[in-house]
This record gives structure tokens, C-alpha cells and sequence, in this order.
């Protein structure tokens, strides 16, 4: 069996993408899984779907991770249907870009909502109920150009700087009983990377990483599940680099 098997685990933005493959791995792996959506019911309930049809169970539940109250009923919701949470993945995120002189207040605040605020609300409604438990694991989706920022993208680069921030100081109190570690992503080869980015610029990337290549969502899932095995137990407060080698230059 699966050490996953039985374990509860909460994804954010888990609809599509990133979120979706990992929940369909926790899934498979035998976890019960909460797949969190802000906007599509139908992609969240094919979600549920693709895991239960692998043995898994699952449930949907829409919740605006900025917003405290619905915060608090997604994670209640959680723990009715489970009776606990063990894992949780930060994996929603959003970028609005725009010219740094240019950006509008409102886009930098969404963005922030969205990326740092979230984790936060989040994270702290799950913890309370994994302390008071056997504790658990979180993981925090974050990005490399945390370090090497990105034009056009001042918003989104500070609040994933600053999720890893919240990574090393929620590892600090939560420890013992509760670890925390971020993943920075780099490029991951699906379509809203290949929509976002020209073929020059993806061609780019690729040159610049010493395994010239891009990840996969699959692949990336993998590593989010690594991270919250016994196999990293002795992992806590660190944001490790996902992205070929690319940002150790």
C-alpha cells in the first residue's frame, strides 16, 4: 500500500494544470483528495472524476482562497467529508503582467491576493487542524524568478519572493509536527506556458538550461509528492529549485 493511502490532501487551483495532475497522483496513490476550484465547477468535477475512476476519493470544493470565510468552509468541508487534513499543496497562482510603470493597483492587489494572501489564509486554517492531529506536510508552490525576477512581472515575482519567505517562517513555528518546503518552478512545457511565451522565447529557456529541456506537469507532480513522503522527512523550510539547473547561473 501506499503510504499516501487513506491521507487526506488539500490542493488549491487544482482544476488544471500543475494541481490537477498532482491531485490525480495523490489520488491514485490511494489519498483523499480536495480538489479546490475559483471558477469551473465541470474542470474541478472531472478532476473528481479521473479519481475516483483510479480508486481514489475526492471532493470539490470552490473557495476564493483571499477570502477568509470561504477559506474556512473549503478546509471545513475538507475535514467533514475525511476528518482531517494531512497534506497540503499551495498550488493556485495567478500572473497579470504588465510594464512596471504602467501596472495598475488593482492588478498588483489581485495578484497578491491570489499569491501570498492565499497561502496564508490557507495554510493557517489547515495547520490549526494538523496540530491538533498527528500534524502534516505543506508545500508551497513557488517560481525561480524569485531570484532572478522578470520584466513585466514586478507583482508576480514579489509575491512569490515573498511566499518564499512565508515557506521559512512557517517551517520555524510549525515544527516539529507540521513540515514546510516550496518548490521554485521553472518552465513547464503545457499549453498556457506555450500560449503565454513565443517559440523564440521558449527556445531561449531551453538554451539556458543545462538539461535543455522544459518539465512536464507530470513530472512536476512527482516532485510535489516527493516532498511530502517520508522521503523527505527531514526537509523543512526550504524552496527547492525545480527547473533543469537553470537558475544556479
Amino acid at each position: 500500500m501506499s503510504e499516501f493511502s487513506g491521507k487526506t490532501v488539500l490542493i488549491t487551483g487544482a482544476g488544471r494544470g500543475i494541481g490537477r495532475h498532482t491531485a490525480r497522483g495523490f489520488g491514485a496513490a490511494g489519498a483523499n483528495v480536495c480538489v479546490n476550484y475559483a471558477h469551473s465547477a465541470a474542470q474541478a468535477e472531472k478532476v473528481v472524476s479521473e479519481i475516483e475512476a483510479s480508486g481514489g476519493k475526492a471532493i470539490a470544493c470552490k473557495a476564493d482562497i483571499s477570502d477568509h470565510e470561504q477559506v474556512k468552509a473549503m478546509v471545513d468541508a475538507t475535514i467533514d467529508a475525511y476528518g482531517s487534513i494531512d497534506i497540503l499543496i499551495n498550488n493556485a497562482g495567478l500572473s497579470i503582467d504588465g510594464p512596471f510603470l504602467e501596472m495598475e493597483e488593482a492588478d498588483w492587489d489581485r495578484v497578491y491576493e491570489v499569491n501570498l494572501k492565499g497561502p496564508f489564509l490557507v495554510s493557517q486554517a489547515v495547520a490549526r487542524n494538523m496540530i491538533a492531529g498527528d500534524g502534516g506536510v505543506i508545500v508551497n508552490i513557488s517560481a525561480t524568478t524569485t531570484t532572478y525576477g522578470r520584466p513585466n512581472a514586478a507583482n508576480y515575482c514579489s509575491t512569490k519572493a515573498g511566499l518564499n519567505m512565508l515557506t521559512k517562517c512557517m517551517a520555524l513555528e510549525l515544527g516539529p509536527s507540521i513540515r514546510v518546503n516550496g518548490v521554485g518552478l521553472g518552465f513547464v512545457d503545457s499549453p498556457l506556458v506555450r500560449e503565454l511565451y513565443s517559440e523564440d522565447q521558449v527556445a531561449l529557456a531551453i538554451e539556458g538550461t543545462p538539461l535543455k529541456r522544459m518539465t512536464t506537469n507530470e513530472e512536476t507532480a512527482s516532485f510535489i509528492k516527493l516532498l511530502a513522503s517520508k522521503s523527505t522527512s527531514f526537509v523543512t523550510g526550504q524552496t527547492i529549485m525545480f527547473d533543469g539547473g537553470r537558475n544556479m547561473r
